[in-house]
């Protein structure tokens, strides 16, 4: 049911009601109830109907709900009066013409302005509870907006990242391809069908959030492989992974990115290459990856864009600041990150 329709039907049950309770009152605490004495306790109903369906259309128009609390107040107050005593002026002239319930010998300024005062205090009621719905479903509407709003911006914040961290990877690896086509084309033809691999992955997951730790460590492996034809026997890499967190939920290109790092500012920078291990296990209720390499751990290694955009990731989708961690050990490097475990 649409907002217009609550409106309509709300308003015609209320005041129908209103003049059902009239006709009650006078059936109780008059004698002649007859026709019209009971017309007249409807035709005051469709009077406030009418009033109140007025008081409506005036706020709306003036854009009074758009004031502040005070200001609000301050229009509504007066208006309520003055619609009151007209209001009531006609169901008073009305019931006088066509009924006897109101003496009119004994009837009095002082008898109108009280059944004016009781006309007021129906008209602040109505407009009371009008006001409260009307705010409780803006809120209500605001709070759906905001949340949308905030949909929107994470799922920008995310494409943004994912252009920024494919792009990398895809320069490096052409890069490699260049280095070789010239010195052996035969391993350079074997590191096009590994970036081959690697493409296929990267469109296939690219409008994914995540994937599995057993999708990711396959093209990690397929990264390592490529890399290691590169560097000849100066790369030796061993992934170590628990069989029942393969299901575990991370984002796309994450591992690989750690295992890129370690390869760009690890074993590239060591004259005679090194080690890169990499282990995924647990730590209470947290997901541990960690990425260990031969080399030197440089200044401000943890700021760079691909371990920014990494983290804000994670940030965004699970919605809990990651853990990571960079520290030099011996000789060795090693990379740790934690996030939420997700199956």
């Amino acid at each position: 049911m649409t907002r217009n329709n609550s409106y309509w039907l709300l308003q015609s049950l209320g005041w129908f009601t209103y003049g059902i309770i009239g006709v009650g009152i006078a059936i109780i605490f008059y004698e002649n109830v007859d026709f019209w004495v009971i017309l007249a306790q409807f035709f005051g109903a469709i009077v406030m109907f009418l009033s109140t369906h007025l008081l409506r259309y005036k706020i709306k128009l003036d854009g009074w709900l758009k004031l502040k609390i005070q200001t609000l107040i301050l229009r509504l107050l007066p208006t309520l009066a003055i619609l009151a005593i007209l209001a009531n002026g006609i169901v008073v002239g009305y019931t006088i013409l066509t009924t006897d319930i109101i003496d009119v010998e004994r009837f009095s300024f002082t008898v109108f302005f009280l059944f004016a005062f009781q006309t007021f205090v129906y008209l602040l009621l109505w407009t009371a509870v009008y006001l409260i719905i009307y705010f409780f479903r803006n809120y209500k509407k605001e709070e759906v907006e905001k949340w949308q709003l905030q949909t929107a911006v994470k799922d920008a914040e995310l494409i943004a990242l994912k252009a920024q961290i494919n792009p990398h990877f895809l320069f490096n690896a052409l890069n490699n391809i260049r280095a070789l086509i010239l010195e052996d084309h035969m391993k350079a033809r074997d590191m096009v069908s590994h970036i081959s691999e690697l493409l296929r992955y990267s469109i296939q997951f690219n409008d994914n959030e995540k994937v599995t730790i057993a999708e990711e460590l396959e093209i990690v492996n397929k990264y390592l492989e490529l890399e290691s034809i590169h560097y000849e026997n100066r790369l030796h890499y061993e992934i170590l992974s628990k069989e029942e967190l393969n299901r575990c939920k991370i984002p796309p290109m994450l591992i690989q990115l750690m295992a890129e790092n370690a390869v760009k500012h690890g074993i590239s920078q060591v004259k005679n290459g090194g080690d890169i291990l990499i282990s995924i296990d647990t730590d209470g209720k947290d997901l541990v990856l960690e990425v260990c390499n031969t080399g030197k751990l440089k200044k401000n290694l943890g700021n760079g864009i691909g371990l920014r955009n990494a983290t804000e990731r994670i940030r965004i989708l699970f919605d809990s600041e990651p853990d990571l961690e960079l520290k030099q050990e011996g000789n060795m490097v090693r990379s740790r990150l934690k996030l939420p475990i997700e199956k």
